[in-house]
């Protein structure tokens, strides 16, 4: 079953898009993400929020939290806290900027 994650979180300057964008294609040639599970990335901007999400086969943060001490994991990590701040200045973890799905819905495919 398909999982998805969104991370949400404020960019500290919106027109770093390219250079978040780079980023992750640089760690998207890694092999990383295909070892935490991940099967699509995609980034969005709205205004000064940034929204990540992650597409997996299972849920992602175990895998996620696994690989912290993981140095591909840390200089990405790294790079990000210098670009974007979190939504809520209370939150203390990287779980915390997890989205809730409050509702889900797919056609029935018979």
């Amino acid at each position: 079953m398909l999982h998805q994650t969104l991370m949400v979180n404020r960019f500290n300057d919106p027109s770093d898009t390219r250079e978040i964008a780079e980023l992750f294609a640089e760690h998207d040639r890694t092999p990383l993400p295909i070892e935490l599970g991940v099967s699509r990335r995609t980034l969005f901007r709205y205004r000064d929020l940034y929204m990540h999400l992650i597409e997996t086969h299972g849920d992602l943060m175990p895998n996620l939290n696994a690989a912290r001490e993981d140095p591909l994991f840390q200089k990405v990590n790294t790079r990000l806290g210098t670009l974007l701040s979190r939504y809520d200045s209370n939150w203390s973890e990287m779980e915390d900027s997890r989205a809730e799905v409050f509702y889900d819905w797919m056609p029935d495919r018979r």
